[in-house]
């Protein structure tokens, strides 16, 4: 794999081209290119190329914006392996649920157009829908609240890939399986509520969702390459996608029917030079205005007033880390894995494609971003616990949580409201669908607004969480905060 993950002479070249001569495409024409930014352009090469070992990533391109600047594009490895074509910042690679986002968008622009209203219920739009969804709505999709089930693993295996279904074939299925919880209760990411938004788009705007995109997103921000995934066309610069095989080896990625790369959850190809075009129009409020943005990147809680566990935008997640704010996403999907990343209290965004599916790429978006802000720095090495009565409570309490048992954990009465049974119960799911725990260690302490904080890392088979669990002067806990990261 040594080979694979060098940088390319050629990728060098063009990234250092796409670097002077690109940026003034990406951003207003009146702004001149950055200077070098302060970071360790080798230290970073290095820690890509071992991460691609690691990981077996045949190809990967990355971008980075920081205070509007486009400061470093570069790509590594190869966009095929049948024929080691090196990947290049103009290689396709598919986002995955990345694509959620746009889906979200047009939304919102249909919203503005007044085709549609957000708390208007689903079955104005789908009238097929079963009775009981009468109060699911299409905020409590955007948001995954909508307790619509996920109809493939782990929740379920529902969907058959090879079927080419058809909106009323795929809207049957889907209505078929209860909701998980009444809609606006809980929150459940949900790839299904996703697709019926597709489908609702398409009623409404009266063409396909893509077309749709094409029309008032891509085309007027100069995203040339980003396009609806094709199996059927031929397409330049498409990279190929792969899978870890049982025996630890890389094959050809899943296929799957067309329809089911149609779809409105993430069926898209980009390039890291289109999302940067994408990310300097989030800023710039060139689609969508600063309201209609603050309203995606809201949490909302429960209809009862609850915090939700899972911190969902519209088709965003929105977090904190080290008290910044970062709003993000990661896709994976058929051979790929995506992740972007903004951290709007840094100017910071980072973006990363790569063409290996479930590879630790959000990991990776996240690193790179400390290498940039060393005030996003990562907390990966166990500290000396001066407090092993209140981590070992705290490593009952989540074990509780995981097996949906009841464990004392002193509160006091904010964090008795904000850690409510539905927050919980979440965590516990969350826990046994990710698990199991693997290892936790302390790995920070900090004064936070006057508050003792220690943040602890959480391994799971599938995920590292990190808890910061804040403390009163009583020592009782009167918040906890997750940062999740695969």
């Amino acid at each position: 794999m040594h080979s694979i993950v060098q940088s390319h002479p050629s990728v060098r070249r063009a990234a250092l081209s796409l670097y002077l001569s690109g940026v003034l495409t990406l951003l207003r024409p009146d702004v001149a290119p950055a200077a070098r930014p302060a970071f360790d352009a080798t230290a970073l090469d290095q820690y890509i190329a071992s991460e691609m070992r690691a990981q077996k990533i045949p190809g990967l391109s990355l971008a980075v914006r920081q205070r509007e600047r486009l400061v470093y594009v570069k790509s590594y490895g190869v966009a095929t392996l049948e024929h080691p074509v090196p990947a290049s910042p103009q290689t396709l690679f598919q986002i995955g649920s990345l694509g959620k986002q746009f889906t979200a968008a047009a939304v919102m622009l249909l919203a503005r157009d007044g085709k549609l209203a957000l708390d208007a219920p689903l079955s104005k739009y789908l009238p097929e829908i079963p009775p009981a969804w009468h109060e699911v709505t299409l905020r409590l999709m955007l948001n995954h609240q909508s307790g619509i089930a996920q109809l493939t693993p782990p929740a379920r295996d529902l969907l058959d890939l090879h079927h080419d279904y058809t909106d009323e074939e795929y809207l049957r299925l889907a209505s078929s399986v209860p909701l998980d919880f009444e809609p606006g209760s809980d929150a459940s990411y949900s790839d299904t509520a996703y697709v019926l938004l597709g489908f609702v788009i398409n009623r409404v705007a009266g063409r396909f969702y893509g077309d749709l995109l094409a029309e008032r997103v891509f085309g007027p921000l100069g995203m040339a390459r980003t396009r609806i995934v094709s199996d059927a066309d031929i397409i330049s610069g498409r990279a190929s996608g792969y899978e870890i095989a049982a025996d630890g080896g890389l094959r050809n990625q899943a296929w799957v029917a067309p329809a089911l790369n149609r779809t409105a959850d993430g069926s898209l190809y980009s390039t890291v030079l289109d999302l940067a075009r994408w990310d300097a129009a989030l800023t710039a409020h060139r689609i969508l205005s600063e309201e209609e943005l603050q309203r995606m990147w809201t949490v909302e809680p429960h209809r009862g007033g609850e915090r939700p566990f899972h911190h969902y935008g519209y088709g965003w997640e929105i977090k904190s880390w080290r008290g910044q704010r970062v709003i993000e996403y990661d896709g994976n999907w058929q051979g790929f894995q995506a992740a972007m990343a903004r951290y709007e209290d840094r100017h910071l965004t980072v973006i990363v494609l790569t063409n290996l599916s479930l590879c630790r790429a959000q990991r990776i978006t996240h690193t790179v971003a400390a290498m940039f802000d060393p005030a996003l720095a990562r907390l990966d090495t166990p500290l000396r616990d001066a407090k092993p009565l209140e981590t070992r409570q705290f490593g009952e309490w989540l074990a509780a949580a995981e097996h949906g048992t009841r464990a004392s954990l002193p509160l006091t009465p904010a964090g008795r409201q904000l850690l409510s049974r539905s927050w919980v119960g979440a965590l516990g799911r969350d826990l046994r669908s990710t698990g199991p725990v693997a290892a936790l260690a302390l790995v920070g302490e900090a004064s936070v607004r006057g508050a003792r904080e220690r943040v602890y890392r959480v391994d799971t088979k599938e995920m590292v969480d990190f808890f910061s669990v804040r403390y009163a002067d009583t020592g009782d806990v009167d918040d906890i905060s997750v940062y999740q990261e695969y």
